[in-house]
């Protein structure tokens, strides 16, 4: 008997929890500002680099005008 009336007490608990997030919410306006993907950008910050002759050659690449130090080897 206590089996049946604990099984009762649980599932009506249960209903109940789920009726009150079920009504979460319903019936409220979306605001179109709010639901709009936030852009965000974020522009590098050029970096100090050592004279690729003070360095490993290893470290440097060159292609075309632009040269580019491979920081863990210009480190060893």
């Amino acid at each position: 008997m206590k089996i049946k009336y604990a099984r009762r007490i649980l599932l009506a608990a249960v209903l109940t929890a789920c009726s009150m997030v079920s009504g979460c919410g319903c019936g409220k306006e979306k605001d179109p500002e709010g639901q709009q993907v936030l852009e965000i950008t974020i522009t590098p910050e050029p970096t100090p680099t050592p004279d690729p002759s003070e360095i490993n050659p290893e470290a440097v690449v060159t292609n075309g005008s632009l040269m580019m130090v491979n920081e863990y080897l210009a480190g060893e």
